[in-house]
């Protein structure tokens, strides 16, 4: 970088190299920044890991990160009989301490609760197909999360039925790990803005580029 910089020193004027070095360093802090961030959401994961420990021993809960989201996945087959929308009563149990570990992390996210489905169709006066079973499930596991204590404000139900499969729907060992309930984690994209942009100490504020225009 020193040997750039010396290279460049020579081809422009003193004041382009010191709009150049300040470039460099605003660019350099917000590199800093930007791993900040990622930090943050890893450490997320440790904490919740640490929090979720029985329920990750016991195979009802598993969280990774896909896509840049954290997701925490709960087997329907834990929670709910198949084609039922009706918690189990180890259902409620394990959505009590979900809730509980994640009404702590509310202050920076939200969180989305997604209903899956296998393919295996469903015609039911309540549930006429699977987007149907697959909100009813989400919906209920929200409202038992908020009456756990989660704040409303900061969760929501989607359905996604069976169009996002995580594995083959061909076996029954299969098709269980599709009947899942996924709770995603939801950065507050508005405060990461604000954290990439917001200057550190002795950064500085960036200056417009251009020129100044005279006064008339």
């Amino acid at each position: 970088m020193l040997v750039f910089l010396a290279m460049m020193a020579a081809c422009v004027s003193e004041e382009e190299f010191r709009s150049l070095q300040e470039e460099n360093a605003r660019l350099t802090a917000r590199v800093a920044r930007l791993d900040a961030i990622v930090e943050k959401e890893r450490e997320a994961v440790r904490e919740l890991r640490e929090d979720l420990k029985p329920l990750i021993d016991r195979g009802i809960v598993t969280i990774e990160v896909k896509e840049g989201r954290v997701m925490l996945g709960l087997k329907s087959d834990v929670l709910f009989t198949k084609g039922s929308a009706e918690l189990s009563a180890d259902g409620k149990d394990a959505v009590q301490q979900l809730a509980r570990a994640l009404s702590r992390r509310t202050a920076d996210r939200d969180f989305q609760v997604e209903g899956h489905t296998d393919n295996d169709p469903i015609n039911t006066p309540a549930f006429p197909n699977n987007w149907y079973l697959g909100a009813a499930r989400g919906i209920v596991v929200t409202e038992a999360m908020i009456a756990a204590g989660m704040p409303r404000q900061h969760v929501s139900a989607a359905t996604f039925a069976d169009t996002h499969p995580v594995d083959g729907n061909t076996t029954a060992a299969g098709q269980a790990l599709n009947r899942r309930i996924e709770v995603v984690l939801v950065p507050d994209v508005s405060d990461i803005y604000k954290r990439l942009e917001k200057p550190m100490k002795g950064e500085g504020t960036p200056k417009m580029k251009g020129k100044k225009k005279k006064e008339s």
